[in-house]
């Protein structure tokens, strides 16, 4: 079982996989969002509905991989934050995308 900074360490890490795996599960997810319309402007895709539904997929991917145990283990409080964290992280990734493209373009 792994404590609140080694959770992160692995994730950021890409041990096994998981910032890549959670990743993608977050894009698909921005995916979703986009081609239902509810991320159809810069106000809406920032909406508290959208951050929390990714906070959620982010959980949701933690509790059914293998760091399972590492995440039942940890407060509701570090949760939220590392949750966050990833969020940010994801956002940030996305928008190193996207500015790349545009700037291809």
């Amino acid at each position: 079982m792994a404590g609140n900074s080694e959770l992160m360490d692995i994730i950021k890490k890409n041990v096994d996989n998981h910032h890549a795996k959670l990743s993608d599960s977050l894009y698909e997810k921005w995916l979703e969002f986009h081609n239902t319309g509810r991320i159809e402007n810069r106000e809406s895709a920032f909406h508290l509905s959208v951050v929390i539904d990714l906070k959620t997929a982010i959980a949701e991917y933690l509790e059914s991989s293998s760091l399972s145990v590492s995440w039942q283990n940890t407060s509701e409080e570090d949760q939220n934050g590392i949750c966050s964290i990833l969020l940010m992280d994801f956002l940030i990734e996305l928008a190193h995308s996207f500015h790349g493209k545009f700037r291809a373009s």
